[in-house]
């Protein structure tokens, strides 16, 4: 028989798993329409961080399945001369850390995801991170993420000193999740209608 703890973890397992199924399928019935609005409201709000303003190396993303798109966020940092890296995944859970020489040094990776090429790219360390534009599938107002499943970001989250910025469309962002010791916070939400900060919680 399951411990008390054991069956928890489960029943925690399965709730996220449900969450995932239910707020993937909303993202995914977006029309693009909806996901350029949303996308360009959440990256007015990111560039007027002082935070985004002041790091000089930054992790972006490359969206897929009609995650909220970043692309002027990332067109934003280019040309105030920041450096922009992304992740590339590798076995046993890992991210590697790459800043692609332009914006044509990119490949098609595992998971259909546009990955930068090794070959052409500078590679930094979690610890030289300034700033992170975090994804999710949801977050909560008290800045905890809910990830994809694989535990990539959370990984990462441990290792680096960086300002993190979760970015979703409004409806990802919900008053509890079920969550687990692992999951990690974050510093700051932007949502197109909202901006959350860690301090914001404190007061």
């Amino acid at each position: 028989m399951l411990g008390s703890e054991n069956l928890q973890a489960l029943e925690t397992a399965e709730k996220k798993a449900a969450l995932r199924k239910e707020l993937r399928a909303k993202r995914r019935a977006l029309s693009p329409e909806e996901v350029a609005k949303a996308s360009e409201a959440v990256a007015e709000k990111v560039i007027m961080l002082p935070e985004f303003s002041s790091a000089e190396l930054i992790l972006s993303y490359m969206p897929a399945k009609n995650e909220l798109d970043v692309a002027l966020i990332n067109r934003a940092a280019r040309a105030a001369g920041k450096k922009l890296a992304f992740p590339l995944c590798i076995e046993n859970g890992g991210l590697r850390l790459l800043v692609p020489e332009d914006e044509a040094a990119f490949t098609v990776g595992s998971y259909g995801i546009m990955e930068p090429d090794p070959d052409r790219s500078e590679e930094v360390t979690a610890e030289m991170l300034e700033l992170m534009i975090v994804p999710a599938v949801a977050f909560t107002h008290s800045l905890r993420r809910l990830g994809q499943g694989g535990g990539y970001y959370d990984r990462l989250l441990e290792k680096t000193h960086a300002v993190t910025v979760g970015v979703g469309y409004d409806f990802q962002l919900l008053d509890e999740l079920p969550l687990e010791p692992h999951d990690r916070s974050l510093d700051i939400a932007v949502t197109p209608s909202e901006l959350i900060r860690a301090a914001d919680n404190n007061e």
